[in-house]
């Protein structure tokens, strides 16, 4: 069941206001007693106002606007100041990537929850590295729709298992990288050695080296022993393994 099953709308709450501008719709129902207020971005009709239906007969929620445009949905942010965004994230437009990046920019508290075609590590990452709070696939159900909002509200980040497992990659990635990034910054070879170490890394002898690099087979042989001395290590293709490791190479196959 997706988050379009459901009856008709149960409460007549919005003011409509068509014109050249985009599509935005506003509640003017007087707030229930500290509700999660939400505005719902999304720039097809039946899904914004599907979502805005099913959200709007909850107790404690209360959607104070629908847009169908990220500009607009800015400027009504900015003026209801809602606890919740809940934004379409699909290509083109990637509303809602686009708006937790701004409203980040905008030093705005408030929390974005994005929604997307499929749980793919690419969309969520994006999503969630742009700000977003949650991330909720739109062929979810109306349960899991109103738990992930419920959560964020009360600040916490829930994620499916294979949404966690894709996040924790990323992290796990992301420190590599640092630590990658740290331990280069502390291996001092010049760009001639790194070069050397590169025609290595492609299985060119020295003699060899040294006529692509118009030198004599000494000066690479010299070159081989301090990026060594350098490394604390003995072989040439440790070196070469190493330096893939930490970023100074491109990985490819040594064979």
């Amino acid at each position: 069941m997706s988050l379009l099953a459901r009856g008709p709308a149960e409460a007549a709450w919005t003011e409509r206001r068509f014109g050249q501008g985009p599509e935005i719709s506003e509640s003017h129902l007087p707030l229930m007693t500290d509700p999660t207020t939400i505005v719902v971005v999304d720039d097809n009709r039946v899904v914004r106002e599907g979502i805005a239906s099913l959200l709007d007969g909850q107790p404690d929620v209360q959607v104070v606007a629908t847009c169908a445009d990220g500009a607009a949905a800015l400027e009504v942010i900015e003026r209801t100041r809602p606890k919740i965004v809940l934004a379409d994230a699909t290509p083109p437009g990637k509303r809602g990537v686009v708006l937790a990046r701004e409203l980040c920019k905008r030093g705005l508290a408030v929390k974005v929850i994005t929604t997307g075609l499929s749980d793919e590590p690419g969309e969520v990452t994006e999503a969630v590295e742009a700000g977003a709070s949650g991330y909720v696939v739109k062929e979810a159900t109306a349960d899991d729709l109103l738990g992930v909002v419920r959560a964020v509200a009360r600040g916490e980040a829930p994620v499916s298992p294979r949404i966690a497992a894709t996040l924790f990659s990323r992290l796990a990635e992301l420190a590599a990288t640092q630590r990658a990034r740290e331990i280069s910054g502390k291996v001092k070879l010049t760009p001639r050695e790194i070069q050397v170490l590169s025609l290595v890394a492609d299985r060119l002898t020295n003699k060899q080296i040294a006529a692509r690099l118009y030198v004599e087979t000494q000066t690479v042989k010299n070159h081989v022993h301090n990026i060594l001395e350098k490394l604390n290590l003995r072989h040439r293709y440790q070196a070469v393994q190493y330096a893939q490791e930490i970023g100074l190479l491109r990985r490819r196959p040594l064979g």
